[in-house]
């Protein structure tokens, strides 16, 4: 029952990985990055985990799962550390 239950978590993340991957291929680089770096990230490290809980030898998912959780986390460190642009250098619209 908990594997039953393992596998549709896997399926809705795996999901929600790959619609990601397709927004942000339909709209590039636009303004959203971050958001998609952070999303796959996330996802991709809760797939890893999942998989580390239902294979036999699942230590090597968990480290892949922390590798994913810190490039999340350092991208939107670096994001966080780049000058947002002032509302005086747009000019008026």
């Amino acid at each position: 029952m908990i594997q039953a239950v393992l596998l549709a978590v896997f399926a809705v993340l795996l999901g929600n990985y790959v619609l990601a991957l397709a927004v942000f291929s339909r709209r590039g680089l636009s303004g959203n990055w971050l958001l998609v770096v952070l999303l796959t990230g996330t996802t991709g490290a809760a797939l890893a985990a999942v998989l580390a809980v239902l294979s036999e030898g699942g230590s090597r998912y968990l480290d892949v799962a922390l590798v994913l959780t810190g490039t999340a986390a350092v991208a939107a460190a670096v994001r966080a550390g780049l000058p947002r642009p002032s509302a005086r250098a747009e000019g008026p619209r």
